[in-house]
């Protein structure tokens, strides 16, 4: 199979994902999707557990590649608010289904389930790993500013935002989210420590 039908089937099965959700998808419609047989899919993957898990370390990768475009604009707080929001303050929706999709598979015991895990880790951890480091340079926040609770607040409230409260993440969520939760959270002492 060459890289661009492996590419085209990859990216039908994301596509897929975030519009029917994992237990929805189908193999066929993913070939469907891609403009590919069965056979072909057969060829490289032998199920939808292999072709899923293909799929997600593709994503993973674009998580990665994406932390390369992280911007510095000079604040932790603009830092936040530009990178969260990446196209700069428009709205930035995560499907419903996506992030359904998602959860199932990550309760998976399989490869599907680990990589799935990952996938969801990793584009918030890479964040909060750049942004911390930078806030850490300009005295910001101190050695202790955890950038692991800080993907895990911000995953858990974009999660929340629209699978329970169906509402949208866009720029006045993330601000909110940013200036009530993750700012304090990041800046504020431990009560035993002195000033």
């Amino acid at each position: 199979m060459d890289i661009h039908r492996e590419a085209a089937l990859l990216d039908a099965a994301l596509d897929l994902l975030a519009e029917v959700g994992y237990e929805r998808l189908t193999l066929t419609a993913v070939c469907e999707r891609a403009k590919a047989s069965t056979k072909t899919m057969y060829r490289r993957w032998a199920n939808k557990d292999e072709l899923m898990a293909a799929a997600l370390r593709r994503a993973a990768c674009r998580a990665v590649d994406q932390t390369a475009d992280l911007t510095a604009t000079g604040s932790l707080r603009g830092d936040l608010l530009h990178n969260l929001v990446p196209t700069g303050g428009a709205q930035v929706q995560p499907s419903p289904k996506y992030l359904s999709g998602l959860l199932v598979a990550a309760s998976d015991d399989g490869s599907v389930g680990g990589m799935t895990k990952e996938l969801v880790r990793l584009h918030h951890a890479r964040l909060a790993e750049t942004v911390l480091g930078w806030a850490r340079e300009r005295g910001e926040v101190g050695e202790d500013a955890d950038p692991v609770l800080l993907a895990d607040l911000a995953r858990a409230a974009i999660l929340h935002q629209v699978l329970v409260a169906d509402s949208q993440v866009d720029a006045a969520f993330v601000e909110s989210l940013v200036d009530r939760v993750l700012l304090p959270v990041l800046t504020s002492r431990p009560s035993g420590d002195a000033q």
